[in-house]
């Protein structure tokens, strides 16, 4: 506390020294700045995510209040309860195979693209069920002062806030601390789930339903095909983004093998579950109720007012307490940390990934996250533009990495932009993947018209929208690869000459093994301290590379 105090004190006692203070962590504070300790390569000490992690980290991302809520919107679709496990399933396999691909192998890298999302108004109306539960009559008797227009009440917009000031000490947490909070969260949430779905069946008399639905619309034959793939787009779409900042999170692992068979587990395992709880819950409440609530935030207010008791405020309270943890996890690990990775690499001389996670809270409120959440066509709208915009992005990544480099990136090349260099390209343009990606979103992105707007667009715009998460990524990568092949991308520095002791620089991975350095060099380059050349190296008596030279260790607090 006392030091604490004293670093304030120094940081407001000059300008030079309120200047020294702004600057990240080990970016330099002169000259061009492309590193900071969040975008140097991730030291062995802090790759501490194991399997248990990663299979958190997905059952995190699942186990909330929106895929819940996705769940029981695909029912007012048209599809049946089944039909929406059969679209996680499939759409589990395809997310899967995406993000081992997208899960940079021995490679201790961030890579990403930005982007920021609000969830914060789940969390708020979570909270709003958590509010109303602890002080009873009293929050009812809040009067509201906002109108219809706004999308919101004047005590859902205050708990918005009461969750916003408890999710905010979290935006501090480093990723290789988020770790903990997304076990946690994995265990708590679960049981909180099932214990209300086995409440919601013991109150309906031991039933758990009929899986039928107030103004259930229900569809079979040929008309559940395009229902069914926009339903398998949509279970794709949530986890979307995740897709894209799977590098910020896979750069932690312990090992490669760490970061593969736990998430595709965490994903498939995750989505299934959820799918049939929250259908499930439903249908036993339904039951009970008398009507369907899509929104598990209304199902809990609906069931506090009709049980209303000391006991089922206590229940309600700890059953929401789960949710709103889901939905603080949720944020940290795929809004927070994404815009904080993002962050960094765009400013990365005063931003870290912390300070970005920070950043990223103060702004969720502009966002009004309310007005996107108003109907079940609108949620399920904007989870498929999610797929419009972003898996071009992943398309380039993954051909990138896998089909032109053959998993070979030159480390110190990331954080320059010389000439000559692997990754200048065009004033640090590559214009190939800017093409590539403008392809992609255009293929699809007419459609979004038409799901806002039944009849804006023609048929044939509406279903390729609902084919948006394949189309665009198979789109961004096919554009990709053919115009790598017209105009390739470099590999290696074009001034690099190979030693013996680098062996065959062509094949795959070769250089995963060293971490992306050659022989001579190590982190120490990329501070601009020259170990060794692009040229001709002598074998014998070379440094180690990447992080294992003798003092790099005990000199890298990085991350």
């Amino acid at each position: 506390m006392v030091s604490a105090a004293r670093r304030v004190k120094t940081t407001f006692s000059s300008r030079e020294e309120f200047k020294k203070a702004l600057l990240a962590p080990d970016a330099p504070a002169e000259g061009a700045a492309y590193f900071n300790e969040d975008l140097l390569p991730t030291p062995p000490e802090r790759r501490t995510w194991t399997a248990l992690h990663f299979f958190s980290y997905y059952l995190t991302q699942t186990f909330s209040s929106g895929s819940y809520n996705l769940g029981a919107t695909l029912v007012s679709i048209g599809l049946q309860w089944y039909h929406g496990m059969v679209a996680a399933a499939i759409g589990s396999i395809i997310l899967s195979a995406v993000v081992v691909l997208n899960s940079p192998r021995r490679h201790a890298l961030p890579r990403r693209l930005p982007r920021l999302r609000a969830r914060t108004f789940y969390g708020g109306m979570i909270t709003a069920v958590c509010l109303r539960a602890v002080f009873g009559t009293a929050w009812e008797r809040i009067p509201n002062a906002l109108p219809s227009s706004a999308g919101i009440s004047s005590k859902n917009l205050l708990a918005f806030f009461v969750y916003w000031l408890v999710q905010f000490p979290v935006m501090f947490l480093h990723p290789t601390l988020l770790r903990h909070l997304f076990v946690v969260k994995a265990v708590y949430t679960t049981v909180a789930l099932f214990g209300v779905l086995g409440w919601a069946v013991h109150a309906n008399g031991g039933s758990i339903g009929s899986f039928s639905y107030d103004k259930q619309v229900v569809l079979s034959g040929g008309a559940l095909v395009w229902p069914m793939i926009q339903a398998i787009n949509s279970v794709m779409g949530a986890l979307c983004p995740i897709l894209i900042n799977q590098p910020d999170v896979a750069r932690y692992a312990a090992s490669f093998s760490q970061a593969t068979w736990s998430q595709s587990t965490g994903i498939l395992m995750s989505k299934l579950i959820v799918m049939f709880v929250s259908c499930a819950t439903t249908s036993a409440t339904t039951g009970i109720l008398g009507k369907s609530y899509w929104n598990v935030w209304d199902l809990y207010d609906a069931l506090l007012t009709e049980f209303w008791s000391p006991g089922a405020r206590a229940g309600i309270f700890f059953a929401a307490l789960g949710m709103v943890l889901a939905t603080i996890a949720t944020n940290a690990g795929s809004n927070s940390l994404p815009v904080g990775a993002d962050g960094s690499g765009l400013l990365p001389r005063y931003l870290t990934i912390v300070r970005g996670q920070v950043l990223c809270a103060l702004l969720a409120p502009l966002c009004v996250p309310w007005k996107i959440i108003s109907s079940a066509s609108t949620f399920l709208t904007f989870l498929g533009s999610y797929t419009v915009f972003l898996m071009p992005a992943c398309g380039v990544m993954v051909v990138d990495y896998w089909a032109l480099r053959r998993g070979n990136l030159h480390v110190p090349s990331l954080y320059t932009k010389a000439a000559g260099t692997p990754y200048a390209y065009l004033g640090g343009w590559n214009l190939r993947a800017v093409a590539a990606w403008i392809a992609g979103v255009a293929f699809t992105v007419h459609g979004i018209a038409g799901s806002l707007d039944p009849g804006a667009v023609n048929q044939a715009s509406e279903n390729m929208y609902k084919l948006g998460f394949l189309l665009s990524f198979f789109m961004g990568a096919g554009t990709y690869y053919v115009l790598s092949l017209v105009w390739p991308v470099p590999v290696y520095p074009a001034d690099h000459v190979a030693a013996d002791c680098d062996g065959d620089t062509k094949g795959f991975e070769y250089m995963a093994r060293s971490e992306g350095f050659f022989a001579g060099e190590n982190v120490d380059r990329i501070r601009g301290i020259l170990v060794g050349d692009h040229g001709v190296v002598e074998c014998d008596n070379l440094p180690a590379r990447g992080y294992a030279s003798s003092n790099e260790k005990d000199r890298a607090a990085v991350v």
